[in-house]
């Protein structure tokens, strides 16, 4: 099943059977405050300055198959460059199992 997620249309690079999929691109605020701008007079107390750091992009896959899922991302590793962090099981009253994986780049 081919699915096409947000205005820009991307899909995980890897894998089939794929129910639903949610990309993320994260950065951490590092602190680059310097003596020039931490100052420190009566009129100027100066101010902190704060840049963003790398980029974490994540994708969470919810799939019938994870076995399938994760041997597709760890035959791709070298050209997606995803690694499996976490896989949940999600079982319903239905009866229906489907598994979330998530996957960071490495």
């Amino acid at each position: 099943m081919a699915i096409t997620l947000g205005k820009d249309a991307a899909a995980p690079p890897f894998g089939t059977d794929i129910i639903s999929a949610s990309y993320t691109e994260e950065c951490e605020v590092i602190d680059v405050t310097n003596r020039t701008n931490k100052g420190g007079t009566a009129g100027n107390p100066g101010y902190r300055a704060n840049a963003a750091g790398f980029k974490t992009k994540t994708w969470e896959i919810e799939c019938h198959d994870a076995t399938g899922l994760i041997t597709a991302l760890q035959s791709n590793t070298a050209t997606s460059g995803f690694i499996v962090m976490s896989v949940a099981e999600n079982i319903s009253i239905d009866g229906a199992v489907t598994f979330t994986v998530t996957a960071r780049e490495t």
